[in-house]
């Protein structure tokens, strides 16, 4: 059941008391819907014992795949099986839209974005509240991504980063909200960002644990997870691990943060017994303060503002680390016959900007890596024929030859290489189209030295 808070007669609390105290109805799941989410509401509606809790308006993209979450998490509880889905259609017709509800979303999206937008910045002028502005320009960065929006979505990040800055910079908020209601008033062109159907075959139906989500979270990872036709199963950071409770989930997907840093999710003494590959979500700074014991549990990471295609590529990469076909280190002459690089790895960095080449291969150097550098994609095609690497770091956007024409060589060559690309955050197309062409990994600018370092260490690991 879906119950409003807000009701005649009685209210949605108590309404959900009476189902709960009755035997006949206690088992069925209650959800609490309201448009006035205040500080604790969420905690009351748990008490009165509804199941979830929903804020208004309702993405209803996404909210199937949230109600699907409730379901399983009520169904883990019991130590049963999620409902199977009923006759009748695959799971994807099941949860793709008609195009005329999927237009509609989106003309509702620019017309309510619109107004909030300018709200927020006639209110920069008055009562200007940061933690509500925050929530909603959030909302916005994963919401324009999924509508098609990059646009949008990447100023949307834009403001939140205007926001977290300390002192509060009141011109560049303004500047870069006056930018976002122009986004809103006259978008370019929705553009969906297709998903590869290798990554919907080798995600479709699994059962993926996420622990720790903060209620503002769950919505954005639910929304990357129902493209792919993945089954979300949440637990609290307090849940304690339960082996066999995890059995029929693919990965688990742990989120990062000071609240969830000493839970038992995050310790390697515990996790010992759980089998399963683990993903860690968070901000950067959060997932760079974890000790490198903790860090070594994580098969992939998924870093501060993510859209849904990094977070459906990166849960890809987790529970199919190599890809089906020919493998890039098949035949390499300086690894052992069990994969394992002999001597010195070597690295080759090409990028057009002489700053980021110069952090990263001081980086690369510092951890005991060789590391040649190119400034464009013939360059760097040379160099990885007469060097034969380990490892291409490869710019996307090269003179001459770009990153993605560099890695067709490379792997029409069949050279032992692995691949990852550097890309610009706002172009989530560059993962999908890097993927496809065969990269084994990608790293988003602006990044840190030391995150590439370990994305190459386990990348080369594996």
């Amino acid at each position: 059941m879906l119950a409003d808070i807000q009701l005649p007669g009685i209210d949605g609390l108590e309404f959900t008391r009476r189902v709960k105290r009755d035997p006949a109805t206690k088992d069925i799941l209650v959800v609490a819907l309201t448009a006035f989410a205040m500080k604790g509401d969420e905690q009351k509606a748990i008490d009165a014992g509804c199941d979830g809790y929903i804020t208004k308006p309702i993405d209803t993209r996404s909210l199937g795949a949230r109600i699907r979450g409730y379901l399983n998490r009520s169904a883990a509880s019991q130590a049963g099986s999620p409902p199977p889905p009923a006759d009748g259609g695959t799971v994807r017709q099941k949860i793709a839209l008609p195009p005329g509800e999927f237009q509609a979303l989106r003309h509702r999206f620019l017309e309510e974005g619109h107004a909030k937008s300018r709200q927020l910045l006639l209110d920069l002028d008055g009562q200007f509240n940061a933690n509500d502005a925050a929530r909603v320009v959030h909302q916005w960065i994963g919401t324009g991504g999924l509508l098609g929006y990059s646009a949008i979505s990447r100023l949307a990040r834009e403001v939140e980063g205007a926001m977290l800055e300390r002192p509060l910079d009141n011109s560049q908020l303004r500047e870069s909200l006056t930018s976002l209601v122009l986004a809103f008033t006259t978008p370019t062109e929705a553009r969906d960002v297709p998903i590869p159907e290798a990554i919907i075959q080798n995600l479709a139906g699994k059962r993926i644990a996420l622990i720790g989500f903060p209620h503002s979270e769950r919505e954005r990872i639910c929304v990357a997870l129902e493209r792919a036709q993945t089954v979300p199963v949440f637990f609290s950071a307090a849940d304690a691990v339960d082996a066999h409770q995890l059995r029929q989930c693919a990965v688990l997907v742990v989120h990062v943060r000071p609240e969830t840093m000493d839970s038992c999710w995050l310790n390697p003494a515990t996790m010992t017994a759980v089998n399963q590959p683990m993903v860690f979500v968070g901000d950067r700074d959060h997932l760079l303060e974890l000790a490198a014991p903790v860090r070594s549990l994580a098969r992939e990471f998924l870093m501060d503002s993510w859209p849904p295609e990094e977070a459906l590529v990166r849960l890809n990469l987790a529970v199919a680390p190599r890809r089906a076909g020919a493998d890039p280190l098949d035949g390499a002459a300086n690894l052992t016959g069990g994969g394992i690089i002999e001597g010195r790895t070597q690295v080759l960095i090409a990028a057009e900007d002489p700053t980021v080449v110069a952090l990263a291969r001081t980086a690369i150097q510092n951890f005991g890596m060789d590391c040649r550098t190119a400034a464009d994609g013939r360059s760097a095609i040379e160099a990885i024929r007469e060097a034969r690497p380990h490892a291409a770091v490869l710019d996307v956007h090269m003179p001459g030859m770009d990153g993605y024409e560099v890695l067709s060589v490379i792997r029409q060559e069949r050279m032992p290489i692995r691949v990852v690309l550097m890309t610009a955050r706002q172009h989530e197309s560059d993962v999908l189209r890097g993927f496809t062409l065969g990269a084994d990994d990608y790293i988003v600018k602006p990044f840190s030295p030391m995150e590439l370092v370990a994305r190459l260490k386990r990348l080369l690991g594996r």
